[in-house]
């Protein structure tokens, strides 16, 4: 069996950024005849060191492995980071991928650290590395439109209504997957059935409150255009204060109770607002549907 060539990292979301090294490391790989591998946790290591600041996340692991797997890895190790990996030196970490997964080589993104001491430079991990007959080889710094690309400014456009942009650095819209459960059923009154979807991974960002064009693909791979409210209902909800996650699949007219559906947000179409009567309601949901079908240019 080929040794491995190996990446480490978070990959939270797995972004232009990061295929920019995996692109590195399948190359490498190639030149090598090696086995391209990523190396990365199942939890954000912020839950563990600093909880308070730990991030919602982009992608879950099952789709981190899957996004992961399309980008190159042919192997995927994937660990929770725990506290006893927080301690681990960097010798200790290269010996356990040298030695239990057979990692000969470790590709070393733009700036990334790994180990307890933070103060270590590429030069030090370098020196390890040979020690244990290892190669370090360090990726190249990624950037669009001469920004640099990272988990965290997607995560802020995607809570500045900005799913346009997310998508540019994404490489892909923006998902959101989760299982159809009851509502108040008040939007098929209004003649605007709507899915109220419960995320399937609790950690996983949901976007800002707002209305978007979304396109909803249910289990059965069709899609559908989708325009979706995020947030407290204002008009309608007696003052209560939880965020919901409502979708109008266009097209679909059936109940979807136990569906589950994911959700790309492709278009920002306004601020959630209160109105002054369900008529004035229904007129603008009316023309949400109609400019969500012209922005996503679904023929139907």
């Amino acid at each position: 069996m080929s040794s491995l060539i190996a990446t480490i990292g978070t990959f939270d979301g797995v972004h232009l950024g990061h295929r920019h090294i995996l692109t590195e490391l399948t190359d490498t790989a190639t030149e090598r005849g090696s086995i391209p591998a990523v190396v990365t946790f199942s939890n954000h290591p912020l839950s563990v060191i600093n909880p308070e600041k730990a991030p919602a996340l982009l992608s879950s692991p099952d789709e981190k492995r899957d996004l992961l797997m399309k980008a190159g890895a042919n192997v995927v190790i994937m660990k929770p980071f725990t506290p006893q990996m927080r301690e681990m030196s960097a010798q200790r970490f290269l010996t356990a991928l040298r030695d239990r997964y057979e990692v000969n080589t470790l590709l070393l993104g733009f700036n990334n650290k790994f180990g307890n001491d933070p103060s270590l430079t590429f030069y030090d991990y370098l020196n390890i590395a040979s020690q244990l007959g290892m190669d370090l080889l360090q990726s190249t710094e990624a950037s669009h439109n001469n920004s640099p690309v990272s988990s965290t400014v997607i995560r802020n456009l995607l809570r500045n209504h900005s799913p346009e942009e997310a998508t540019n650095l994404l490489g892909r819209p923006y998902t959101l997957t989760g299982t159809v459960v009851h509502g108040r059923q008040i939007g098929r009154t209004l003649g605007f059935p709507t899915a109220n979807i419960s995320p399937d991974f609790p950690d996983k960002l949901i976007p800002a409150k707002g209305v978007y064009a979304c396109t909803a693909t249910l289990s059965n791979g069709k899609s559908y255009p989708a325009m979706v409210n995020i947030g407290e209902r204002p008009t309608i909800n007696d003052n209560r204060t939880n965020i919901t996650i409502e979708a109008h699949i266009i097209g679909i007219n059936s109940k979807l109770y136990g569906e589950t559906i994911t959700l790309e947000f492709n278009h920002f179409l306004r601020h959630e607002m209160k109105f002054n009567s369900l008529d004035q309601l229904r007129d603008q949901l009316q023309a949400d549907k109609i400019r969500t079908i012209k922005t996503l240019e679904f023929n139907r």
